[in-house]
């Protein structure tokens, strides 16, 4: 966790100080980076995130509000390194690191609809993308099992729009409005989770995409 911290702190220019400066606690920031670093290499490893696709944040916060951790544009979330993550304001302005994530604004519109999360994870799940194509709406994750029943009242569906579009981001956000909604799936897109924990953004991923797995061998 401290080499981490260390790399970062090298990659971005800043110290320890200047964190105390803006009111972000060290630790907590290390243990940001942690989670980040373990949860990306997870969403990798389950095939949520190939390539260069997806984007994490966590929240840290603040005396005076919070700042936001988020993976650099165009990195590899399976080899996630310090120099790939970027410090940004409660708005999504990028403050210190690499250039921040194309879609930073959805991000920042789902912690102010949700203040009651701290991990924002945005996958392209390749089985709920092939069965949104292969089946209508109202049949999305719908059979005769009790355990889909139950995860498909936690899951809202955003509009398509542009990625990296204000109308995404609001889209994907007003999705979330309901605390008891726990991932939004975007029209064409993909799949964005909210969690406490990191563990719990990806680990909601699991859960949606073996039941778009069982219900493509259901349909086959």
């Amino acid at each position: 966790m401290k080499h981490l911290l260390k790399g970062w702190l090298e990659a971005t220019g800043l110290s320890k100080s200047d964190l105390s400066a803006m009111g972000i606690d060290a630790k907590a920031c290390a243990r940001a980076l942690k989670d980040m670093h373990a949860a990306c290499r997870d969403a990798w490893q389950c095939g949520f995130m190939r390539g260069f696709n997806g984007n994490m944040s966590v929240r840290l916060d603040r005396e005076d509000g919070y700042a936001l951790l988020v993976t650099g544009t165009c990195v590899a979330k399976g080899h996630l390194k310090p120099c790939d993550v970027a410090l940004a304001d409660e708005e999504g302005r990028g403050l210190h690191g690499p250039a921040i994530s194309s879609e930073t604004a959805m991000h920042v519109a789902i912690y102010k609809k949700r203040p009651d999360v701290r991990y924002v994870l945005h996958v392209h799940p390749a089985a709920m993308l092939a069965l949104s194509l292969r089946v209508a709406e109202q049949d999305f994750l719908r059979m005769p099992l009790f355990e889909a029943e139950t995860w498909r009242a936690t899951l809202a569906i955003a509009d398509a729009c542009e990625p990296g579009t204000e109308e995404l981001a609001n889209s994907t956000a007003e999705g979330f409005a309901d605390p008891a909604i726990k991932a939004v799936f975007m029209r064409q897109h993909g799949l964005c989770t909210v969690g406490h924990a990191a563990v719990e953004a990806v680990g909601v991923c699991e859960q949606y995409e073996h039941l778009a797995q069982t219900q493509l061998l259901f349909l086959s």
